[in-house]
């Protein structure tokens, strides 16, 4: 009687649908010492301002912001319970991918358990930021496009360009994505669907989806190439061809033979035949990505469609070679593996905790990568672990300095931050702390301007002093920020009056430097 009743179990839809809730549990391993990251604050302030657009990113993400804070309050759970939600969903597409390609009940559990390890998709689906969603849309769009190459049927070419389209709201990235379908179709059989009309109609879709965002550019005189500018001149500088394809091996790392697997197979091996456009959407964006220097994690969402197709292609090869024994081989690298890194991804132990584990990493596990940062450089946190200390502290150190301004003058004070995590950040605390909304020349900040702030009295947060001085008269010391390993550790905040120019003047000079 007991097995039959625990026979449900067995079945792998059951399982997969069990490891998404692992997934989204996932995010309650963060450690405390550790909360909102940089980005987060950018995106939470997006949704008290909806717009069809935002100088960094589309506007998706402040939706979802918007959405979460909604039903579920602005903590740090509620924000990132969709990043959470969003994981799982994708952990059940790649499930079903494999399902597509012919994998049996070994295959499905396989492509599961190797997305919910991986340790690019413990970081992505841990966060509030547009990755996790451009992941989501991606894989779906890959599950729909399966769809199209088995079926041909015209209700999955619209499905897709609903799903593309929404995709291009949320990250410009999606765009890689229709490049390798259109690729895929075109370096294969499957090319004689571009003489029907489906195509076309699934782009004409997506276009018009897209169409309010490209309009928003327009009209703020295409900020997205001037974003990719400065990333060109800083972050991507940084980047070689062969840094982004060992990066490539890492995100995956013990997940990385399944995935080479299944693109060996989409090519030569048995999946071949059917599903080779699909191999193709990984190799031209691959491809693409080395030729425009891409960040490397541009290329993280099209590893969930190659576990799926690497867990068919191992499955297919016990099957017909009859080594049974392999299945728990396999199973054991997976997760066992990767349990080891699980902190490269989620920082799930106290500060000095992670430091000394990376410290016993870099000498024993070659980790030593995820320490280095944008700017090339190496330190002893990954740069999102940095990117989520010390934040409100921040705060409570500016509400310090504002609180101890004389009465008569307090009142005139405006809060300036020099980026937008600083600026987002007291943005979310400083109702807690009463303090005036902050202003910002960075990213998105810039866009809601300067309000009713006349510039003449300004407590800086972040900025360096001989710039403040440069504009304002009268220049003293707030105080110095201090935070061990936090990225804004060491800033000052300081006080000023007596500017120089008009607030019109001084903020159109600052323009430049809004990236």
């Amino acid at each position: 009687m007991s097995k039959e009743r625990y026979h449900f179990l067995r079945s792998p839809l059951i399982i997969i649908l069990l490891l998404a809730g692992v997934k989204l549990l996932i995010p309650l391993l963060t450690h405390s010492d550790f909360q909102f990251q940089r980005d987060e604050f950018l995106y939470m302030a997006m949704a008290d301002h909806l717009s069809w657009g935002y100088l960094e990113v589309p506007p998706f993400i402040a939706v979802i912001s918007r959405v979460a804070g909604m039903f579920f309050g602005d903590s740090l759970f509620a924000m990132r319970f969709l990043p959470a939600f969003s994981g799982a969903v994708t952990l059940v597409l790649t499930g079903l991918i494999a399902r597509e390609m012919g994998g049996g009940r070994f295959a499905l559990i396989l492509a599961g358990v190797s997305y919910l390890f991986s340790l690019v998709y413990l970081r992505m689906n841990l966060l509030l930021q547009p990755v996790t969603f451009d992941c989501l849309f991606f894989v779906l769009g890959t599950y729909l496009f399966i769809r199209i190459l088995k079926t041909a049927e015209a209700k999955y070419w619209i499905l897709l360009g609903i799903v593309v389209g929404f995709g291009l709201l949320n990250k410009y990235t999606m765009l890689l994505f229709g490049f390798g379908v259109a690729t895929g179709l075109l370096f294969t059989s499957y090319r004689r669907m571009y003489l029907t009309r489906w195509p076309y109609i699934s782009a004409g879709i997506a276009f018009l989806i897209w169409l309010p965002n490209l309009i928003w550019q327009y009209q703020h005189n295409w900020p997205f190439f001037e974003h990719m500018k400065v990333l060109a001149e800083t972050q991507l500088s940084n980047m070689n061809p062969v840094m982004f394809l060992l990066a490539q091996l890492l995100m995956n790392f013990f997940s990385a033979p399944i995935w080479l697997a299944g693109l060996y197979s989409l090519f030569f091996g048995q999946l071949s035949k059917k599903f080779r456009p699909v191999g193709w959407i990984y190799l031209s964006m691959l491809l693409l990505l080395l030729l425009l220097s891409g960040k490397v994690y541009y290329l993280g969402a099209a590893y969930p469609m190659l576990l799926a197709a690497g867990s068919a292609a191992v499955e297919g090869f016990i099957r017909k070679h009859s080594i049974v024994w392999l299945k728990p081989v396999v199973f054991g690298v997976v997760v066992i593996g990767n349990l080891a890194l699980v902190p490269v991804g989620i920082p799930v132990f106290s500060i000095q905790a992670m430091i000394d584990y990376f410290k016993f990493g870099t000498k024993y596990l070659g980790i030593e990568s995820a320490l280095r940062w944008e700017s090339g450089k190496l330190h002893e946190l990954p740069q999102d672990f940095a990117d989520m200390l010390g934040w409100e502290s921040l705060t409570s150190a500016t509400a310090q300095v504002y609180n101890q301004l004389p009465d008569s003058t307090r009142q005139h004070y405006a809060i300036y931050a020099a980026n937008y995590g600083e600026a987002g950040a007291i943005y979310y605390y400083g109702k807690k702390y009463n303090l005036p909304v902050p202003i910002s020349n960075s990213g998105s900040f810039w866009l809601w301007g300067y309000r009713e702030v006349t510039g003449e009295y300004l407590i800086t947060v972040g900025s360096d002093r001989q710039d403040v001085e440069y504009y304002y008269r009268n220049v003293s010391s707030g105080t110095k920020f201090l935070y061990p390993h936090a990225r804004e550790s060491g800033i000052e905040i300081l006080k000023a009056n007596g500017l120089k120019i008009t607030i019109e003047e001084l903020w159109e000079i600052m323009k430049k430097y809004r990236w």
